[in-house]
């Protein structure tokens, strides 16, 4: 079909990398293509690449998208502030890193960006199933960094292992269980009140328009973290 994009998809075994490979399937503008990261990455032919890999894996696909010149769209987890930095230092391009594709996700650390101006206090408590191979999520790591550039805090008791990772200030704590898909709560604290911000994942379904966002995007120079700029969020 005439202008229709081609699209190599690692990580087609996983969860969401065999979600990321039935919207393309299915969409009239999209053309799947499964890579095996075992067998060599020739990235020749495509126009974008989908990684819902493990960092491993991810590291060494991204390095070859950004020698071949084919923007990539990165849903494994792992990829840290020190990492993305490094991408960017190199002069990557091309590169978009998403730590959640869910809409409902996404709004939810706009408006956690929002009221941390405004409150004290701040914990993040995190849920997934316990395949989840790391803790805290990505989501959450995203969500405490993205909270910690709007103002400092200063978790009331750093030292105690018991309140979770620490990151930009904010202690995230992370729970693994059966019967859980995921689930986000951001609870701010202030003078004589409390707002918890919460988002519930009831099914894989909730990251499709974020995939398929991402994926029809124009390239966009350097390394982007999110799909933050493609629900018009600033």
């Amino acid at each position: 079909m005439a202008g229709t994009r081609r699209i190599g998809i690692a990580g087609s075994t996983g969860r969401l990398g065999a979600l990321a490979l039935r919207l393309v399937a299915a969409a009239d503008d999209l053309e799947p293509v499964e890579l095996d990261v075992r067998e060599g990455l020739d990235l020749s032919g495509l126009d974008a690449v989908f990684d819902a890999t493990v960092l491993d894996a991810s590291e060494r696909l991204v390095d070859a998208a950004v020698d071949a010149g084919v923007p990539v769209v990165v849903g494994t987890s792992g990829w840290t502030q020190e990492r993305i930095g490094d991408l960017r230092d190199r002069g990557a391009e091309g590169i978009r890193i998403v730590p959640n594709f869910s809409l409902g996700s996404v709004l939810e650390t706009h408006l956690a960006t929002i009221a941390a101006r405004h409150f004290t206090a701040v914990e993040v408590v995190e849920a997934h199933h316990d395949r989840k191979r790391d803790a805290p999520s990505g989501t959450a790591t995203r969500t405490a960094e993205a909270i910690g550039a709007v103002r400092g805090f200063r978790p009331a008791t750093p030292d105690e292992p018991g309140r979770g990772t620490i990151i930009a200030g904010v202690p995230v704590h992370a729970l693994r269980l059966p019967g859980v898909v995921a689930r986000q709560e951001i609870v701010f604290g202030g003078t004589g009140e409390t707002l918890t911000i919460r988002h519930d994942t009831t099914s894989s379904d909730s990251y499709s328009a974020g995939i398929l966002l991402a994926l029809r995007a124009e390239r966009q120079p350097g390394v982007t973290v999110g799909i933050d700029d493609l629900l018009g969020l600033s």
